[in-house]
Protein backbone atom coordinates (compact mmCIF):
# COMPACT_ATOMS: atom_id res chain seq x y z
CA UNK A 1 0.00 0.00 0.00
CA UNK A 2 1.53 2.99 -1.05
CA UNK A 3 2.06 5.93 1.38
CA UNK A 4 1.19 9.59 0.46
CA UNK A 5 1.42 12.93 1.83
CA UNK A 6 -0.98 16.26 1.26
CA UNK A 7 -0.20 19.55 2.08
CA UNK A 8 -2.92 20.43 4.24
CA UNK A 9 -5.04 23.82 3.79
CA UNK A 10 -2.98 25.69 6.95
CA UNK A 11 0.50 24.93 4.93
CA UNK A 12 -0.77 26.05 2.32
CA UNK A 13 -1.87 29.35 3.76
CA UNK A 14 1.03 30.01 5.47
CA UNK A 15 3.17 29.42 2.19
CA UNK A 16 0.59 31.74 0.66
CA UNK A 17 0.83 34.83 3.28
CA UNK A 18 5.02 34.10 3.34
CA UNK A 19 4.67 34.85 -0.86
CA UNK A 20 2.81 37.50 -0.28
CA UNK A 21 4.97 39.39 2.18
CA UNK A 22 8.05 38.69 0.57
CA UNK A 23 6.22 40.45 -2.71
CA UNK A 24 4.98 43.44 -0.50
CA UNK A 25 8.76 43.82 0.50
CA UNK A 26 10.20 43.19 -2.83
CA UNK A 27 7.91 45.11 -5.36
CA UNK A 28 9.08 48.32 -4.11
CA UNK A 29 12.59 47.28 -3.87
CA UNK A 30 12.17 46.32 -8.18
CA UNK A 31 10.17 49.67 -8.40
CA UNK A 32 12.72 51.22 -7.38
CA UNK A 33 15.37 49.84 -9.17
CA UNK A 34 13.67 50.25 -12.03
CA UNK A 35 13.42 54.07 -11.27
CA UNK A 36 17.37 54.48 -10.90
CA UNK A 37 17.90 52.83 -13.84
CA UNK A 38 15.58 55.30 -16.09
CA UNK A 39 17.12 58.04 -14.20
CA UNK A 40 20.88 56.83 -14.80
CA UNK A 41 19.68 56.52 -18.47
CA UNK A 42 18.90 60.15 -18.36
CA UNK A 43 21.77 61.09 -16.75
CA UNK A 44 23.67 59.43 -19.89
CA UNK A 45 21.21 61.24 -22.36
CA UNK A 46 22.23 64.47 -20.48
CA UNK A 47 25.87 64.03 -20.53
CA UNK A 48 25.56 63.52 -24.47
CA UNK A 49 23.20 66.46 -24.85
CA UNK A 50 25.81 68.46 -22.88
CA UNK A 51 29.06 67.60 -25.01
CA UNK A 52 26.77 68.34 -27.78
CA UNK A 53 26.52 72.04 -26.79
CA UNK A 54 30.13 72.10 -25.98
CA UNK A 55 31.05 70.38 -29.50
CA UNK A 56 28.75 73.19 -30.83
CA UNK A 57 30.25 76.01 -29.26
CA UNK A 58 33.44 74.76 -30.77
CA UNK A 59 32.83 75.11 -33.95
CA UNK A 60 31.13 78.36 -33.71
CA UNK A 61 33.92 80.48 -32.20
CA UNK A 62 33.36 79.97 -28.71
CA UNK A 63 29.65 80.89 -28.59
CA UNK A 64 26.86 79.10 -27.18
CA UNK A 65 23.96 77.57 -29.34
CA UNK A 66 21.03 80.38 -29.37
CA UNK A 67 18.11 79.13 -27.60
CA UNK A 68 16.26 79.38 -31.22
CA UNK A 69 17.11 79.83 -34.36
CA UNK A 70 14.66 81.71 -37.02
CA UNK A 71 14.28 81.78 -41.29
CA UNK A 72 17.70 80.46 -41.71
CA UNK A 73 16.38 79.24 -45.19
CA UNK A 74 17.75 75.41 -43.51
CA UNK A 75 14.93 75.28 -40.32
CA UNK A 76 12.98 72.06 -40.25
CA UNK A 77 9.57 73.42 -38.60
CA UNK A 78 6.93 76.20 -39.43
CA UNK A 79 4.27 78.08 -37.61
CA UNK A 80 3.19 79.99 -40.59
CA UNK A 81 4.56 82.22 -43.03
CA UNK A 82 8.18 83.94 -42.06
CA UNK A 83 7.82 81.61 -38.79
CA UNK A 84 10.11 78.87 -39.91
CA UNK A 85 12.29 77.81 -36.84
CA UNK A 86 15.72 75.54 -35.21
CA UNK A 87 15.42 74.85 -31.94
CA UNK A 88 19.03 74.31 -29.68
CA UNK A 89 18.27 70.62 -29.72
CA UNK A 90 17.92 70.42 -33.82
CA UNK A 91 20.83 73.03 -34.14
CA UNK A 92 23.10 69.99 -31.95
CA UNK A 93 21.72 67.24 -33.50
CA UNK A 94 24.73 66.41 -35.64
CA UNK A 95 26.80 66.06 -32.88
CA UNK A 96 23.78 63.62 -31.30
CA UNK A 97 23.30 61.91 -34.31
CA UNK A 98 19.99 60.97 -32.51
CA UNK A 99 16.88 62.43 -31.22
CA UNK A 100 16.07 60.10 -28.74
CA UNK A 101 19.09 61.25 -26.68
CA UNK A 102 16.98 64.65 -25.71
CA UNK A 103 14.46 61.77 -23.93
CA UNK A 104 13.80 62.07 -20.26
CA UNK A 105 13.45 58.68 -19.59
CA UNK A 106 12.14 58.66 -16.34
CA UNK A 107 9.22 61.26 -17.70
CA UNK A 108 6.01 60.38 -19.16
CA UNK A 109 6.24 59.35 -22.80
CA UNK A 110 5.80 61.58 -26.30
CA UNK A 111 4.22 60.57 -29.24
CA UNK A 112 5.78 61.05 -32.74
CA UNK A 113 4.68 64.36 -34.39
CA UNK A 114 5.64 65.21 -38.24
CA UNK A 115 6.59 61.69 -38.67
CA UNK A 116 10.03 62.06 -37.22
CA UNK A 117 11.61 61.16 -33.44
CA UNK A 118 13.79 63.70 -34.08
CA UNK A 119 12.30 66.80 -35.24
CA UNK A 120 9.78 65.77 -32.21
CA UNK A 121 12.03 65.46 -29.69
CA UNK A 122 14.08 68.98 -30.41
CA UNK A 123 10.75 70.70 -30.37
CA UNK A 124 9.72 69.10 -27.37
CA UNK A 125 12.69 67.73 -25.38
CA UNK A 126 13.49 66.29 -22.18
CA UNK A 127 15.89 68.66 -21.54
CA UNK A 128 15.71 72.85 -21.05
CA UNK A 129 17.97 75.12 -22.34
CA UNK A 130 19.41 77.77 -19.02
CA UNK A 131 18.23 80.46 -22.32
CA UNK A 132 18.43 83.14 -19.92
CA UNK A 133 21.73 83.06 -19.15
CA UNK A 134 23.46 81.11 -22.11
CA UNK A 135 21.66 83.22 -24.89
CA UNK A 136 20.07 86.19 -22.61
CA UNK A 137 17.23 87.74 -24.87
CA UNK A 138 16.17 91.84 -24.82
CA UNK A 139 15.52 94.34 -23.29
CA UNK A 140 16.90 96.47 -26.06
CA UNK A 141 14.40 96.60 -29.37
CA UNK A 142 14.46 95.43 -31.41
CA UNK A 143 15.74 92.49 -28.48
CA UNK A 144 18.24 89.37 -30.06
CA UNK A 145 19.57 86.91 -28.50
CA UNK A 146 22.86 86.79 -27.54
CA UNK A 147 24.56 83.82 -27.07
CA UNK A 148 27.63 84.03 -24.60
CA UNK A 149 31.02 82.86 -24.89
CA UNK A 150 31.67 79.38 -23.84
CA UNK A 151 34.51 80.70 -21.62
CA UNK A 152 32.57 83.52 -19.86
CA UNK A 153 31.25 81.94 -16.83
CA UNK A 154 33.02 82.07 -13.93
CA UNK A 155 33.02 79.30 -12.52
CA UNK A 156 31.45 76.49 -15.43
CA UNK A 157 31.80 74.18 -13.22
CA UNK A 158 29.32 75.41 -11.13
CA UNK A 159 26.77 77.25 -13.89
CA UNK A 160 23.78 75.21 -14.80
CA UNK A 161 23.62 74.61 -18.91
CA UNK A 162 20.86 72.21 -19.24
CA UNK A 163 18.29 70.99 -16.65
CA UNK A 164 15.80 67.69 -17.12
CA UNK A 165 12.32 69.73 -18.20
CA UNK A 166 8.49 69.11 -17.73
CA UNK A 167 8.04 66.74 -21.24
CA UNK A 168 4.89 67.01 -23.88
CA UNK A 169 2.93 65.39 -21.31
CA UNK A 170 3.54 67.26 -18.38
CA UNK A 171 2.53 70.68 -20.16
CA UNK A 172 0.16 72.18 -22.39
CA UNK A 173 1.99 71.23 -25.57
CA UNK A 174 2.23 74.54 -26.69
CA UNK A 175 4.71 76.41 -28.02
CA UNK A 176 5.30 79.44 -26.26
CA UNK A 177 7.71 82.97 -27.08
CA UNK A 178 7.93 86.30 -26.21
CA UNK A 179 7.59 87.39 -29.65
CA UNK A 180 6.00 85.60 -32.94
CA UNK A 181 6.42 88.51 -35.18
CA UNK A 182 6.94 86.96 -38.96
CA UNK A 183 10.20 87.66 -40.18
CA UNK A 184 11.35 89.56 -37.77
CA UNK A 185 11.33 87.69 -34.58
CA UNK A 186 14.47 87.03 -32.77
CA UNK A 187 12.74 85.51 -29.47
CA UNK A 188 13.24 82.01 -27.58
CA UNK A 189 11.47 79.27 -27.71
CA UNK A 190 10.11 78.75 -24.11
CA UNK A 191 9.32 75.13 -24.42
CA UNK A 192 12.50 74.23 -24.92
CA UNK A 193 14.21 76.31 -22.01
CA UNK A 194 14.08 76.26 -18.74
CA UNK A 195 13.63 79.32 -16.10
CA UNK A 196 16.06 80.37 -13.44
CA UNK A 197 15.06 80.20 -9.92
CA UNK A 198 15.46 84.25 -9.46
CA UNK A 199 14.47 85.90 -12.71
CA UNK A 200 13.07 89.16 -11.65
CA UNK A 201 16.26 91.21 -11.09
CA UNK A 202 18.04 90.31 -14.19
CA UNK A 203 18.32 92.84 -17.46
CA UNK A 204 17.49 90.47 -19.71
CA UNK A 205 14.14 88.89 -20.59
CA UNK A 206 12.57 85.97 -18.25
CA UNK A 207 8.77 84.25 -17.59
CA UNK A 208 8.98 84.85 -13.84
CA UNK A 209 10.66 83.12 -10.62
CA UNK A 210 10.29 79.66 -9.34
CA UNK A 211 7.39 79.35 -7.56
CA UNK A 212 4.10 78.36 -6.61
CA UNK A 213 2.18 78.61 -10.51
CA UNK A 214 5.38 80.04 -11.77
CA UNK A 215 5.95 77.56 -14.78
CA UNK A 216 4.54 78.33 -18.06
CA UNK A 217 2.97 75.50 -19.67
CA UNK A 218 3.19 73.10 -17.55
CA UNK A 219 -0.31 71.27 -16.13
CA UNK A 220 -0.95 72.92 -13.01
CA UNK A 221 -0.03 71.23 -9.46
CA UNK A 222 2.49 69.13 -11.42
CA UNK A 223 5.05 69.92 -9.46
CA UNK A 224 7.18 66.82 -10.81
CA UNK A 225 6.82 68.03 -13.80
CA UNK A 226 8.20 71.60 -12.83
CA UNK A 227 4.96 73.04 -11.85
CA UNK A 228 6.51 75.39 -9.09
CA UNK A 229 10.73 75.42 -10.68
CA UNK A 230 10.51 77.05 -13.59
CA UNK A 231 9.69 73.58 -15.51
CA UNK A 232 12.58 71.99 -13.95
CA UNK A 233 11.65 68.80 -13.70
CA UNK A 234 11.82 66.15 -10.85
CA UNK A 235 11.74 63.07 -12.78
CA UNK A 236 14.27 61.63 -10.52
CA UNK A 237 12.78 60.75 -7.52
CA UNK A 238 12.28 64.09 -6.84
CA UNK A 239 15.83 64.93 -8.27
CA UNK A 240 16.53 66.93 -11.68
CA UNK A 241 19.52 65.51 -13.73
CA UNK A 242 21.06 68.92 -14.43
CA UNK A 243 24.53 69.45 -16.74
CA UNK A 244 26.65 71.95 -16.06
CA UNK A 245 28.88 73.94 -18.51
CA UNK A 246 32.27 71.70 -18.35
CA UNK A 247 29.86 68.78 -18.81
CA UNK A 248 29.82 67.53 -16.04
CA UNK A 249 25.94 65.39 -15.02
CA UNK A 250 24.36 65.20 -12.10
CA UNK A 251 20.85 64.73 -9.67
CA UNK A 252 20.06 67.83 -8.46
CA UNK A 253 17.43 68.09 -5.30
CA UNK A 254 15.35 71.18 -5.87
CA UNK A 255 16.55 73.15 -2.94
CA UNK A 256 20.27 72.34 -4.10
CA UNK A 257 19.04 74.03 -7.34
CA UNK A 258 17.87 76.74 -5.70
CA UNK A 259 20.58 77.55 -3.97
CA UNK A 260 21.79 80.94 -3.29
CA UNK A 261 17.87 81.67 -2.89
CA UNK A 262 15.26 81.62 -0.27
CA UNK A 263 13.17 78.99 -2.52
CA UNK A 264 10.78 76.74 -0.29
CA UNK A 265 8.00 74.17 -2.22
CA UNK A 266 5.67 76.48 -0.56
CA UNK A 267 6.62 79.86 -1.84
CA UNK A 268 5.08 82.74 -3.76
CA UNK A 269 7.11 83.76 -6.93
CA UNK A 270 7.23 87.06 -5.36
CA UNK A 271 8.52 86.37 -2.27
CA UNK A 272 11.43 84.73 -3.67
CA UNK A 273 14.71 86.50 -3.64
CA UNK A 274 18.35 86.09 -3.85
CA UNK A 275 20.04 85.16 -0.53
CA UNK A 276 23.66 84.54 -1.57
CA UNK A 277 24.31 85.09 -4.86
CA UNK A 278 27.45 83.27 -4.96
CA UNK A 279 26.40 79.88 -4.91
CA UNK A 280 23.60 80.74 -7.03
CA UNK A 281 24.09 78.08 -9.74
CA UNK A 282 22.32 79.67 -12.82
CA UNK A 283 24.41 83.14 -13.38
CA UNK A 284 27.48 82.76 -15.45
CA UNK A 285 29.29 85.97 -13.95
CA UNK A 286 28.43 84.83 -10.51
CA UNK A 287 28.82 88.89 -9.26
CA UNK A 288 27.81 90.28 -6.10
CA UNK A 289 23.56 90.87 -7.05
CA UNK A 290 23.35 88.09 -9.84
CA UNK A 291 23.63 90.37 -12.74
CA UNK A 292 25.92 90.01 -15.78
Amino acid sequence: MRNSRAFTLIELLVVIAIIAILAAILFPVFAQAKLAAKAAASVSNDKQNALSLIMYSGDSDDIMVPDTNWNTGSDPLTFGTGLNFSTWGYLCEPYTKSGDVLIDVPGPATPTFWGSRALTMTSYPGFGYNYTWMAPYGPESPSKQKPISATASAAPADTIMLAQRGSYGDGDGYFWSFDFTPFTTDSPLLNVGVESPNCNPIPQYCVTNWGVGGSLGIKANNVAGGYNTGEVALHASNQAVTAFMDGHVKRLAPGALAAGTNWNPNISTGALVYTNPLIYLWDVQKSADGNQ
